[in-house]
């Protein structure tokens, strides 16, 4: 979700975005999982940050690199250090509890980069659903945690549904001349993920909710664009403002790290409190591979569900290593120049 630090959201600053597709490099060079690791923690050792959030944060970067998401993996780590640097992100956040109960939990990220308290908020979402059956946690005053997929994706390796959303609540002032597409703020995404058997793709929605504008097909199927900002804003809310990002203490115009302007909500369910789960995961993987076998829609290979291209790439990719693009392949090679660092290829 892109950062809006602005107080007034307006319609222009959101329908003259450019499409970021995540189409992973055709001509990108193949690094090994654990030298790209290797390098992206070491990065943020150097900022400095501790170096257990230095390996968490390298870990889901890859963990988003290995679905393909190009957009939110290891492109992001300049701009989370220019973030750490220039003081709009607190390098060494104490995650506080705010409330809590038998099924739910409330965060603080204390400034810090959202995958820090992201990851904290759904482990004890995991945790208190094995224990109650379902249970929901939310974070808020925290930066960018990335792609919500990678959260969903910690319930998945539990044998657990995982839902997870990243927003933020109402903006203070919104610009009135313009209509109801600019009350979007970024482009919140959603991801939810059922399991399936170890043979399987899992069914693994991992979205962002803002279409961009086409006046045209506005008026061909207006109903597609009502619907992308209803997502949005119900992203927004089960985020920024159940987390509570709205009070005094998270008000983004007072904040002392600018950039910690978001917030998450994250659930998770013990299939086992409805259904046996051999039983569960078996229906999902004759739901995948029939699916699969179904004819592709058109200029595409495949027939596929979400989460089943994402689970194919992810293969290739531990066979084969990561393709890295060359403007991030750049920035990794300016990083390490500037931390003194080595980095894995020629």
């Amino acid at each position: 979700m892109e950062q809006d630090n602005s107080a007034v959201v307006r319609e222009d600053q959101r329908i003259s975005r450019t499409d970021s597709r995540n189409v992973p490099p055709a001509d990108g060079i193949k690094v090994p999982i654990p030298a790209l690791h290797k390098l992206v923690a070491s990065i943020f050792k150097k900022v400095p940050v501790p170096d257990e959030h230095a390996e968490l944060i390298a870990e889901l970067l890859i963990d988003t690199e290995l679905r393909g998401v190009v957009s939110h993996g290891v492109k992001q780590v300049k701009r989370y250090v220019r973030s750490y640097q220039e003081g709009k992100t607190n390098p060494r956040p104490r995650v506080r509890t705010i409330k809590e109960g038998p099924t739910t939990a409330a965060f603080s990220g204390d400034g810090g980069l959202g995958m820090i308290v992201a990851t904290r908020a759904m482990r004890t979402a995991m945790a208190k659903a094995k224990q109650m059956g379902v249970a929901a946690t939310t974070a808020t005053y925290h930066a960018h945690l990335g792609s919500t997929g990678k959260y969903v994706r910690m319930a998945l390796s539990e044998n657990m549904i995982g839902i997870a959303f990243s927003g933020r609540s109402a903006a203070p002032e919104y610009d009135r001349s313009g209509t109801i597409h600019g009350s979007i703020q970024g482009s919140p995404p959603l991801a939810f993920g059922m399991p399936s058997g170890p043979d399987h793709p899992p069914f693994l929605l991992d979205m962002a909710s803002r279409m961009l504008w086409d006046e045209d097909l506005f008026r061909r199927m207006p109903q597609f664009y009502f619907k992308a900002i209803g997502i949005s804003h119900v992203a927004n809310i089960m985020s920024g403002t159940l987390g509570g990002q709205m009070l005094p203490p998270f008000d983004r115009r007072k904040i002392k790290y600018s950039d910690a302007d978001q917030s998450g909500f994250f659930m998770a369910l013990d299939i086992t409190r409805f259904v046996e789960l051999e039983s569960f995961r078996d229906d999902i993987d004759h739901l995948m591979a029939e699916v699969s076998q179904m004819t592709p829609m058109p200029n595409f290979r495949s027939a596929d569900l979400p989460g089943g291209s994402e689970w194919k790439r992810e293969k290739a990719y531990r066979r084969d290593g990561i393709s890295i693009g060359e403007e991030t392949k750049k920035t990794l090679e300016e990083l390490a120049g500037e931390f003194k660092l080595s980095v894995p290829w020629g």
